[in-house]
């Protein structure tokens, strides 16, 4: 038994000694591998202007490496012991940060500022149909400007008109808002109209100084329900001259002759006309009719009703032709487009024009 006790302890002696042998090998081998040494920036590349400065960080920053910095062409870029860049020129060159052997490079590309002085869109003033798209270019002003800050495109009104990053403008809903395109302090703006009519034969301007007489045949495109009404719509088959001008919903309204006028009109009938109004104020209006009987009428600016009905006196006549009422009515227009609306109230007369002045 002493003689297996004295046997194993052996076994047990030259193990432990094999385990010391391997740990001492291991720790040598661990000893002799070579640390690779590195450098690090914090920045790789700078984009900026002439006369800006930029702070450089390298690391580690435990006092183990001692930087060096410097760089390859003063002209455009010059650095100090403690990594702050300055920009002092245009073009390209290389800030270097040395730690004894090992080096890092930073790119620096430095150009002359050139300020965004304004903007100038492709259009100021759209009429549009809901659904319809439109997209707004955008040219700066120098086109060579580089120092430009971000842009927001943005709507007044979502009910009535949308804009995507891209300035793609899409209309909505019937009435009128104001795209905006804002960069920096500089603030543009496209007025919008979205509507299913558009003047017929137009623009119709109406300002200071100037009679527009606009014919009764010519009011707006959009077809029934949009740009007229016609309660009995039984046509007397002359629709030639508005179809000759790309109008093919307008039938139910009995045109006489080339355009001359209006007739067959019954209560519940209206015609809408859309004019431009370069001068604000009152404007004086008036109609060209013949009546053979006792007519009646109003109107409406933008769906609100002018305070007032209008006799339309029966002068014994379909084509004799007067400018009612002999007193002009007044209407308050703001700059801008609007949509004047002709309603009868009692037939009796055929309608040739209608006119503004100021």
């Amino acid at each position: 038994m002493d003689l297996n006790f004295r046997k194993m302890k052996k076994l047990i002696i030259y193990g432990l000694g094999l385990v010391l042998l391997l740990s001492f090998n291991s720790c040598e081998e661990y000893i002799r591998t070579e640390v690779v040494k590195e450098l690090y920036v914090n920045k790789s590349i700078i984009n900026g202007f002439v006369g800006e400065e930029v702070q450089l960080i390298a690391s580690p920053t435990d006092g183990s490496y001692q930087f060096k910095w410097s760089s390859e062409d003063e002209k455009i870029a010059t650095v100090s012991q403690d990594g702050k860049v300055k920009l002092t020129g245009e073009g390209f060159t290389n800030i270097v940060v040395e730690a004894g052997d090992i080096r890092q490079k930073v790119e620096i590309y430095s150009v002359i500022r050139i300020s965004l002085k304004d903007i100038v869109l492709s259009d100021t003033d759209l009429e549009m149909t809901p659904g319809e798209k439109k997209i707004i270019t955008v040219q700066r002003v120098p086109d060579n400007a580089n120092d430009i800050p971000a842009a927001v495109w943005s709507t007044e009104n979502s009910a009535v008109a949308v804009v995507n990053e891209l300035g793609e403008i899409t209309g909505v809903g019937e009435g009128q808002t104001a795209i905006l395109y804002t960069v920096g302090p500089i603030v543009k703006k496209v007025n919008v109209m979205v509507t299913f009519t558009s003047p017929f034969n137009g623009p119709h301007v109406l300002q200071t100084g100037k009679q527009t007489e606009i014919m009764a045949a010519d009011f707006d495109y959009g077809g029934l329900g949009y740009a007229f009404n016609d309660d009995e719509g039984n046509n007397i088959g002359n629709d030639d001259y508005r179809r000759s001008k790309g109008d093919s919903k307008s039938k139910p309204v009995e045109i006489e002759g080339n355009g001359n006028n209006i007739g067959y009109i019954s209560a519940g009938d209206w015609y809408q006309y859309t004019v431009d109004v370069k001068d604000a104020g009152k404007y004086l209006f008036d109609a060209s009719l013949s009546a053979n009987g006792d007519g009646l009428f109003h109107l409406e600016v933008d769906g609100v009703r002018v305070p007032g009905d209008i006799q339309a006196p029966n002068n014994g006549s379909w084509n004799s032709w007067r400018y009612i009422p002999t007193t002009p009515v007044e209407i308050n227009l703001t700059e801008g487009k609007h949509k004047i609306k002709f309603v009868v109230d009692r037939s009796g007369f055929n309608l040739r024009a209608i006119r503004f002045s100021k």
